[in-house]
């Protein structure tokens, strides 16, 4: 019997053997979906290669996907796993909840979860449902790099029909490795091993409050990174090498506690995903700025320089 520590030898080393790789996937599924994957992005050629046996999730409004989708996916929305309200808008609703929710679109831990989007116009959705489900213990969540398009361009059939109904079983492990929240920002603002990432635009770093934050500006000493520049003009993932190079520009090294954030934890969740993929120690705040802002100037302070 093959061990499982072999199955993350395979993983770590599928790119130069993908057809090995894919066809022990399909004849030892459990035992390999069992085991935590270290990528958290497949290009569209893999994510094809598994779409059997796959729940895939789109991302995108509901009714682009009643217009067309992958056959067999369902559609989602980051609102309906989040706090509504203000002052915690944005953040993950209680984990009793969360587990109804995911268990009624059929969620398993067992199972590969592949995540789609229009990855030209979006705000990263289909990231922060990828890093719901890690930060919850679902090892094999993954976004599909170029999304719905990509995906239908390689030929995966797609249906104008409903979705299917499937019941799941998800047990929640949480990792809190991967969820930041504002009592460890606030303890951390002056600590040199954390790197705070604002991944909005350069309007709203510099003060601009276009959707509804109570005060203006950024963290303390963050660093700016618009999340859309590590996209190529199709919408697809700048190379690898392309994506550590500017995250390295920022003073960001392998040593670094990165804590993305944005309006309301859904463009950070997605370069969260992007910086956990190439191996950095990165973490989401998901309250964000709808959160940070409405708190008191001393305690949760916002700068403009």
């Amino acid at each position: 019997m093959i061990e499982g520590r072999d199955f993350q030898k395979l993983r770590k080393n599928y790119m130069k053997s993908k057809s090995l790789f894919y066809t022990l996937m399909l004849l030892v599924p459990t035992l390999l979906w069992s085991q935590k994957s270290e990528s958290w992005i497949l290009t569209s050629g893999e994510a094809k290669a598994i779409l059997t046996g796959s729940l895939v999730l789109d991302t995108r409004s509901r009714s682009v996907f009643y217009r067309e989708h992958i056959s067999g996916s369902r559609s989602v929305s980051w609102e309906e796993f989040s706090v509504s309200e203000l002052p915690h808008k944005g953040n993950l609703l209680p984990l009793d909840v969360l587990k109804k929710k995911l268990e009624a679109y059929g969620i398993r831990n067992d199972q590969p979860v592949l995540v789609i989007s229009e990855t030209k116009n979006n705000w990263g959705e289909d990231g922060r449902i990828v890093w719901m489900l890690r930060s919850l213990g679902h090892h094999n969540a993954f976004l599909v790099d170029g999304g719905y398009s990509a995906l239908k361009q390689l030929g995966a059939p797609v249906s104008n029909q409903g979705e299917p109904k499937q019941i799941g079983s998800f047990k929640i492990q949480l990792d809190s490795n991967l969820n930041a929240t504002s009592s460890e920002v606030r303890s951390n603002l002056k600590n040199k091993r954390y790197v705070f990432l604002d991944t909005r635009e350069e309007r709203e770093f510099k003060g601009e409050t276009p959707y509804g934050e109570a005060r203006g500006g950024h963290i303390p000493g963050a660093k700016h990174l618009y999340y859309k520049v590590l996209l190529n003009e199709d919408g697809i993932l700048l190379p690898s090498e392309k994506i550590s190079e500017k995250i390295k520009e920022l003073g960001i090294s392998r040593d670094s506690i990165v804590v993305s954030y944005c309006t309301g934890g859904i463009r950070s969740a997605w370069v969260t995903t992007v910086l956990r993929n190439e191996g950095f120690n990165a973490k989401n705040y998901a309250g964000s700025m709808w959160e940070w802002s409405s708190g008191n100037e001393k305690e949760y302070p916002l700068t403009l320089k």
